[in-house]
């Protein structure tokens, strides 16, 4: 797999070229480049596989690059010192976002995700084209990702979501909890349609496991499988209206 780094800090790309090279050998850096322009250029003449790409640089963004790039043909991952590009990240499609400085895991995880990521796309499109053939919420499923597996998930068998993070988690009803690589503002629309309720920032519940509401200790929300999820004071009203319309 043919890689390219671009970062405007020498320190920074020498160090993620010995991660690569000791973590994951497999990986190819056939050159480096310290800015938007330089980085343009070097993909061009490479046509890499897969890109490093810094947010910050001297001479503009990782956006700037890549609007300047058109036609995205590689796989992208952010390695970035700030983490409040997380949601504008992945709106250009990118497989992962690694904070500075890169952990040798975080990495790994990253590069395994690039080497599934073009049957995760194709599993994705399939299904949002059989999800919009559905007329039922209880036939709709969901593709999620974690850093080994790819699952296909019911939204019905989804308990809860919880955001950590630029992360996920999602609590389904057999146990199992997929830690995702996306915000959970990415899957709002989705399930909020789908008998989902937000009842926090960082909580999401599938409303068939609503069990009760206790008003004490300022409004927690019990689920059948017994776990709780707290309720912020302005969502109480409207999940009163909600449940009453069920």
């Amino acid at each position: 797999m043919k890689a390219i780094l671009i970062d405007d800090q020498d320190h920074v790309r020498e160090n993620l070229r010995m991660l690569i090279e000791t973590f994951v050998p497999e990986v190819n850096v056939v050159a480096e480049a310290e800015g938007v322009r330089s980085g343009l250029e070097c993909i061009r003449e490479h046509q890499p596989d897969l890109v490093f790409l810094d947010i910050e640089m001297k001479d503009g963004t990782g956006f700037d690059l890549l609007s300047l790039m058109g036609d995205q043909s590689f796989k992208l991952i952010f390695v970035t010192g700030h983490d409040g590009f997380a949601i504008r990240a992945f709106k250009v499609s990118a497989i992962d976002y690694i904070l500075k400085p890169v952990d040798a895991e975080d990495l790994v995880r990253a590069v395994e995700k690039a080497k599934v990521y073009p049957a995760l796309q194709e599993i994705q499109v399939q299904h949002a084209l059989n999800n919009s053939k559905s007329t039922s919420p209880e036939t709709l499923q969901i593709v999620l990702s974690d850093s080994e597996n790819i699952f296909l998930i019911d939204l019905k068998n989804i308990l809860r979501c919880q955001a950590e993070g630029n992360y996920t988690k999602f609590f389904l009803e057999d146990g199992r909890v997929i830690l995702v690589s996306k915000t959970l503002k990415e899957y709002n629309d989705l399930l909020e349609q789908n008998k989902f309720f937000r009842t926090h920032q960082s909580h999401l519940i599938n409303l068939r496991f609503f069990d009760h509401y206790d008003r004490r200790e300022g409004g927690m929300i019990y689920l059948k499988d017994g776990s709780q999820v707290p309720l912020a004071t302005r969502r109480k009203d409207l999940l009163i209206s909600v449940l009453k319309s069920i």
